[in-house]
């Protein structure tokens, strides 16, 4: 059987974060990115449930999940 614990606790769906033009802004994505671990989430479910990702281009989510992967993580 598979070790479920990885999937306990709080794993909230990412928005998308843009900059006043409509474009996908990195900073506020590494803000956000912060702000969750900043609050002790267990994990980030990128380009998922939220809804807009079916809306949003393949660059585009290819550039949220490039982000957020990248971001600094400073605890």
């Amino acid at each position: 059987m598979r070790d479920l614990a990885k999937y306990k606790g709080v794993i909230p769906a990412f928005y998308a974060c843009y900059d006043d033009q409509g474009e996908v802004s990195q900073e506020r994505v590494k803000e956000l990115v912060q702000y969750y671990i900043d609050k002790g989430v267990q994990g980030i479910y990128v380009n998922g449930s939220s809804g807009e990702c079916i809306y949003q281009s393949v660059e585009d989510r290819k550039q949220i999940i490039d982000t957020h992967l990248k971001s600094k993580v400073e605890k």
